[in-house]
């Protein structure tokens, strides 16, 4: 018996000091904030490497989706019309960076077999990718290769929610990385340990009640959904056309009033460029519609805004259906226009317009604008569906310039920022 207490005594005396080396080992692994834990397994070798890998090619990818750039010699990649601003560099950092992040956080807790079931990464990761692929004022998602549209997909119904959509695939990504590093950090996996038994059900709380912050997220998401909807009736609501009538405009060379626009136009033969290098050249063209011009404020830009961005419902609004206050729903009914069956000789007249009408945004550029006809957005298919819907009914009154020019009309309103930018560059030459 004797020999037993003793026996016991040892193994006491040899275990209290495992157990105080465990309970240490584990206060060091707890010790210090998420933060530091995670600053710590991101500057461990391996995982720096990682970091950095992912870092350049999840840039390589988002910026490519984002068109920032096409791949040589093929020049295969997403067309887009806006010029690429500051925040659009930003939007891409900061979705490479977090991506990267959690990839490499996520690796290391495979490695160390942690527990953890947090796949919202992969979610935001892909979400923000679909939003980075979408130009920021296009109405569709282009993919061209050799100088022509392969593929258009419209996405005109997503263009009011993509502010909201680029901070929601942000705050994704940034939830994700903070569950990832939390559960890391304190070696839990939060979501795998709300397993409430069946018999228990009524009686315990919602995991989102239990969890602060991803409740407290979920009513910023919601208030975030409620505030756009509040707005995105502004961004198509009618604008005052106060003022009176007034006369044509003078801006350096061009000029511009209530029936007469302005629109690159191809050079023709012999003729040079306004700016070296471009290959096509602003000129003022008479259209059908008249607008009510607004009085002028003496900035430039923004009387182009006031003047030739259209707004208001033309006289043949009506029995179009369309409106300049409602570009998108007018936009569709537009491109149910190609389907309007010609005469042989009204189909010579509307390839003839057609074909000389160019695409100096979306699928070309100042440098290489692209006909129409070629071009396979969504504003391409409007601008001709346009074209046919006046040759047929209203071919015998306006001539093919005047056509031509309420085609430029509207695009002045699917392109306001790049069209009054050109005008801007040109007028100054």
């Amino acid at each position: 018996m004797a020999e037993l207490n003793e026996s016991e005594g040892k193994m006491e005396a040899k275990t209290e000091p495992e157990t105080e080396a465990k309970t240490e080992a584990k206060t060091e692994i707890k010790g210090g904030s998420m933060l530091s834990t995670s600053i710590k397994i991101l500057k461990e070798e391996e995982n720096k490497t990682t970091l950095f890998r992912s870092l350049i090619i999840f840039l390589v990818v988002y910026s490519f989706l984002y068109g920032f750039w096409k791949i040589p010699l093929v020049d295969f990649g997403i067309d887009r019309m806006s010029p690429i601003g500051f925040f659009d560099y930003l939007f891409v950092i900061a979705v490479a960076a977090l991506t990267s992040i959690f990839l490499s956080l996520f690796l290391y807790e495979r490695r160390n077999k942690l527990a953890s079931s947090s796949s919202m990464g992969g979610v935001g990761g892909g979400f923000a990718g679909f939003v980075g692929a979408m130009c920021p004022v296009c109405q569709s998602l282009g993919i061209v290769a050799f100088g022509s549209t392969l593929l258009n997909i419209p996405t005109a119904f997503l263009v009011p929610y993509l502010g909201f959509l680029k901070f929601a695939s942000i705050g994704l990504l940034g939830m994700a990385v903070y569950f990832k590093a939390d559960s890391i950090h304190s070696k839990k996996c939060p979501a795998c340990e709300v397993k409430v038994a069946a018999t228990e059900h009524h009686h315990k709380e919602m995991f989102l009640l239990r969890n602060k912050i991803a409740f407290t997220g979920i009513i910023i998401l919601t208030l975030l959904i409620s505030m756009n909807n509040l707005l995105i009736p502004k961004a198509f609501a009618a604008t005052s056309l106060g003022g009176s009538s007034g006369s044509v405009v003078n801006l350096g060379t061009f000029e511009y009033g209530p029936k007469i626009t302005l629109k690159p136009m191809p050079l023709a033969q012999n003729e040079q460029p306004a700016i070296q290098g471009y290959k096509a050249k602003v000129k003022p063209i008479p259209t059908i519609s008249e607008l009510t011009m607004k009085p002028l404020t003496g900035d430039a830009a923004q009387d182009l805004v006031n003047n030739v961005v259209p707004s208001g419902t033309p006289w043949y609004g009506p029995q179009a259906g369309v409106s300049f206050d409602d570009p998108i729903t007018a936009q569709n009914l537009w491109a149910k226009g190609r389907a309007i069956q010609l005469s042989p000789e009204e189909e010579q007249r509307w390839s003839r317009i057609v074909n000389s009408f160019t695409c100096d945004y979306c699928c070309g550029s100042p440098q290489n604008p692209t006909i129409i006809t070629r071009c396979g957005c969504a504003h391409s298919s409007a601008a001709q569906g346009m074209a046919k819907w006046f040759v047929k009914n209203y071919g015998s009154s306006y001539s093919d310039e005047e056509i031509y020019g309420e085609m430029a009309r509207w695009y002045a309103l699917w392109y306001p920022g790049p069209t009054v930018k050109r005008i801007i560059q040109e007028a100054a030459v």
